[in-house]
């Protein structure tokens, strides 16, 4: 990650997500907000076409600011049309925590509220308030969707966080359990099922094959997930991989050995002579990877479905800014 100077906009666009979960508790306020952002020009946007159609009737530059007020599917839905499209003379993307869950905004180095975000976009083109904090950071191209072309986010997984962000859109989700409390629950959820080492509807064995340059690993798995975020949800860090390249990859046999004793390493992404290839657990940075085996997959919180060999790749780095 590169911090870069942070340059005043040619044009501001905002996409704003109104069935974002922050978003939707105080639509009519952060409409204005929005709309108050010197010179900005806001559009709504729900679904990933319309947020694909708002961002390209933008025509933006590089020197052009595309600000997203969503949650993390909303910028990755941004997101992969803007690199789908047009993988040079990107505009600078902020990204402002408007979602259920902000994994990405967060971890790139979100710390104020939505409502706090926008107004100090406002006084900082207005010149009134220092500049947001502005960062590199590769995305993941992901290549084997049924029915579309790449997509482009944050973080990929397969195996049980499939299931488990199932189980939130079927158990949590309408319950109307508030903000980021229902994500945090599922994930809760999924831990303590795994550790009673029962079987489970959450956990069944995915067969798969992980082709990377450090070589190939097939077998039955408990989760896959591959990302290019420092950290992920409540802070963790599951992740100990020591190649400097810039996406992560973990991967843990169906049924490891002692997940009990490891799994507080594993979280805070501690590397320990208990922590062995050989019991089921695998970390790994690369730049790419062919995975054979997963017929759906997670995206930033979104399922899709795959066909045939999915392939992960590192983008180049996109300029991130937040306040």
């Amino acid at each position: 990650m590169m911090h870069e100077a942070c340059a005043r906009p040619g044009k501001v666009a905002i996409v704003l997500n109104p069935c974002s979960g922050t978003l939707r508790r105080a639509l009519p306020r952060f409409r204005l907000l929005a709309r108050n952002v010197p010179g900005a020009v806001m559009l709504e946007a729900t679904t990933s076409q319309e947020i694909a159609h708002a961002v390209c009737h933008f025509q933006l530059r590089e020197s052009d600011l595309l600000v997203i007020l969503g949650g993390d599917g909303t910028l990755q839905a941004a997101l992969s049309i803007l690199l789908g499209r047009e993988p040079a003379g990107l505009p600078t993307v902020l990204v402002i925590p408007g979602g259920t869950t902000n994994m990405s905004a967060i971890d790139l180095g979100a710390r104020l509220s939505a409502e706090k975000a926008l107004r100090s976009l406002s006084a900082w083109l207005a010149g009134n308030c220092a500049a947001p904090k502005i960062v590199s950071r590769a995305a993941l191209r992901v290549d084997g969707s049924l029915y579309q072309g790449p997509r482009f986010g944050m973080f990929f997984a397969i195996g049980a966080v499939v299931n488990g962000v199932r189980y939130y859109h079927r158990e949590l989700r309408p319950k109307r359990v508030p903000g980021a409390l229902g994500p945090l629950l599922a994930f809760g959820r999924m831990l303590l099922s795994a550790l009673r080492k029962l079987p489970h509807d959450l956990f069944p064995a995915l067969p798969a094959r992980l082709d990377t340059h450090r070589g190939v690993w097939e077998g039955d798995w408990l989760l896959v997930f591959a990302t290019t975020l420092n950290r992920l949800l409540a802070g963790s860090r599951p992740y100990w991989g020591t190649e400097q390249q810039p996406v992560h990859l973990t991967a843990i046999a169906h049924r490891p050995r002692r997940l009990a004793l490891i799994l507080p390493f594993l979280l805070r992404g501690r590397a320990c002579s208990m922590i062995k290839e050989q019991d089921g657990y695998y970390s790994h940075n690369f730049t790419r990877m062919d995975l054979g085996g997963a017929d759906e997959y997670v995206l930033d919180g979104e399922i899709f479905a795959a066909q045939g060999t999915i392939t992960l790749a590192a983008t180049d780095p996109i300029r991130f800014m937040t306040f």
